[in-house]
């Protein structure tokens, strides 16, 4: 009897250890090789992934900021094509249908505009002297591009994280894992579910609505100011 008991007992002993063996080796399956880990937005708040997203962001290195504003009321729509960083930001903003070129490097801003640009918001006395020409902007005029910053845009984000409320939705954007947190106006941020919480798109709604894309996430190159621009800074 007792051999029988030792004959019939290790086959139930090696089932068992392959049982706890097949375990193992699907959760480390789950926790490293193909997939990722998850950085742990889906078990948050709503208002929280957003906090979460913005504070991140604040203390990037750089980012690729992209996107569009439209309003209902027909205008114009505003593009946005900036690559920021703690100190500095370059690109191109298009309003009134007009492309501005941008460089901000601390305190200093610097635009460059066709004098198309001038003749359409009526500023026809300014063509001459400004068009096609860097200028360095009065304080006063400067002001309007204080949003185009690295803590500039993040911290005006904050406001719409109030709003954020119901399900912490997973998706992926270009391949990647993320979540995605919705107001009832339409807001929507959609934030990296790995790695750092940066926000990949966001949708601002309000009077007008707001669509950005960030990526590369990353310490920009340098941005230089502009050689012998017209200097401004001193007016106003």
């Amino acid at each position: 009897m007792r051999a029988g008991r030792r004959h019939g007992g290790l086959p139930r002993a090696l089932v068992g250890l392959g049982l706890v063996l097949a375990l193992v080796g699907a959760a480390a399956g789950c926790s490293g090789g193909g997939d990722k880990k998850t950085n742990g937005l889906e078990g948050l708040a709503p208002a929280e992934v957003g906090s979460r997203a913005v504070t991140t962001l604040r203390t990037a290195p750089g980012v690729h900021l992209s996107g569009s504003v439209t309003s209902p009321g027909g205008d114009a729509p505003a593009d946005y094509d900036l690559v920021l960083s703690p100190t500095t930001t370059r690109g191109t903003v298009e309003e009134y249908g007009q492309q501005t070129q941008l460089v901000k490097i601390k305190a200093d801003t610097y635009v460059r505009r066709a004098r198309s640009y001038y003749t359409a918001t009526g500023d026809s006395a300014a063509a001459d002297l400004l068009a096609d020409r860097w200028v360095r902007l009065a304080a006063a005029d400067a002001a309007k591009y204080s949003y185009f910053t690295l803590n500039g845009f993040s911290d005006s984000l904050r406001s719409y994280l109030v709003g954020l409320a119901g399900k912490v939705e997973q998706e992926k954007v270009d391949g990647e894992r993320a979540v995605r947190v919705r107001a009832s106006d339409g807001t929507t941020f959609e934030v990296a579910n790995t790695g750092p919480a940066y926000p990949l798109r966001i949708t601002l709604a309000g009077d007008s609505t707001t669509r950005l894309r960030l990526a590369d996430f990353r310490t920009p190159d340098a941005a230089t100011a502009p050689s012998s621009p017209i200097d401004l800074s001193s007016i106003g």
